[in-house]
């Protein structure tokens, strides 16, 4: 069998020298042979089939670590599945990315301010009590960058472990998500409201969301332009003289994977409050 110089092997496999070299160091292109007096690497013929699926994969932007699972495993249906997971997390951030080109589109041309004012939404906001919940949730400490990753695994998994028990939720997905500490990571829940007396599982616990009375506003737009109405929220509070009583609970009453068009998505925040029936009731004198 004849060997092929690492220049050769480049020129085949559309890498460059300093690529090969570098994947050799990661332990995912070993050469062949390696000439113990000169250093120099040679590959075998049937390597460059493995080098071309790493530049294709590479161009397809995945993680090096990932690679090198989907290369050790040899599987195709595992091959498959990395691919189905990478090409959701690819399209999110092809929506993020138009959401940018659009959001400075109209900053250019003079449509938005660069920071927005806080708008009133005390026609908006509905004022409400929630009843206590049965749920299944997701207790996690995560950094808060993590959360856009964090949030839709943790309803995955619990969803399907309902599947796996024949059970559906009673409710759309929740989240009881605080504000990060001073390390940036925030103690977030994630959850489903189920039936009554479902057990829970491993990581995922059964509980109960206790009843309170709260402020609500329906967020329409993209999660990443929830800070918006989170300040909304925050402003009618403080001018209302009311007090939080609990951590902000986020319902989503839109699945991202049936409507693709984040204008179309619907996420509720809801403020806990202090039972300040005077205050509430003037603040329900002008609410929508």
């Amino acid at each position: 069998m004849e060997l092929l110089p690492i220049g050769r092997f480049a020129q085949l496999t559309g890498l460059t020298v300093r690529a090969v070299r570098h994947y050799g160091e990661l332990g995912l292109l070993q050469p062949a042979y390696v000439d113990p007096e000169t250093g120099y690497r040679y590959f075998a013929p049937e390597q460059v089939a493995e080098a071309e699926a790493i530049r294709r994969l590479r161009f397809l932007e995945l993680a090096l670590d990932e690679i090198r699972e989907i290369l050790g495993a040899c599987d195709p249906s595992f091959t498959r599945e990395r691919l189905v997971r990478h090409r959701a997390k690819m399209a999110e951030l092809a929506s993020t990315t138009e959401q940018i080109l659009a959001t400075l589109q109209r900053i250019i041309e003079g449509e938005e301010r660069l920071v927005p004012g806080t708008p009133d939404i005390r026609t908006e906001v509905e004022i409400k009590d929630v009843s206590a919940q049965d749920v299944l949730l997701i207790r996690e400490r995560v950094p808060q960058e993590k959360l856009s990753e964090v949030i839709p695994a943790a309803f995955n998994e619990i969803a399907a472990y309902l599947h796996e028990r024949g059970l559906e939720p009673v409710g759309p997905p929740v989240t009881i998500c605080p504000y990060a500490d001073e390390e940036g990571m925030v103690a977030i829940e994630n959850g489903w409201a189920v039936p009554t007396s479902v057990p829970g599982s491993g990581r995922i616990e059964a509980a109960t969301l206790p009843a309170c009375k709260v402020l609500a506003y329906k967020h329409r737009g993209h999660y990443s332009e929830l800070d918006r109405s989170y300040r909304a929220l925050q402003a009618l509070v403080e001018s209302e003289g009311l007090s939080v009583a609990g951590e902000p609970r986020e319902v989503y009453w839109t699945d991202p994977d049936e409507l693709p068009d984040p204008a179309d998505w619907v996420t509720e925040i809801q403020f806990p409050i202090v039972r300040d029936e005077a205050r509430i009731a003037a603040l329900a004198g002008t609410a929508g």
